[in-house]
């Protein structure tokens, strides 16, 4: 899945995050940014095996 730089998981009050099944505690959290800083760091090497194994069964790419 492409998920855009930009890209924030919606506020608690937004009426898609509730629709989506976003978790409140993660309302505005950057998750695109999120998702390119793990990206860099994993084709750095620097990236723990055990992580590397959660993001291939969640379908990272």
């Amino acid at each position: 899945m492409k998920v855009p730089f930009t890209f924030r998981v919606p506020a608690i009050d937004d009426q898609a995050a509730e629709a989506e099944g976003w978790p409140a505690t993660l309302a505005g959290f950057p998750l695109g940014q999120w998702i390119a800083d793990s990206r860099r760091i994993y084709a750095r090497g620097d990236m723990d095996p055990d992580r590397i194994a959660q993001l291939a069964k969640l379908g990272m790419i």
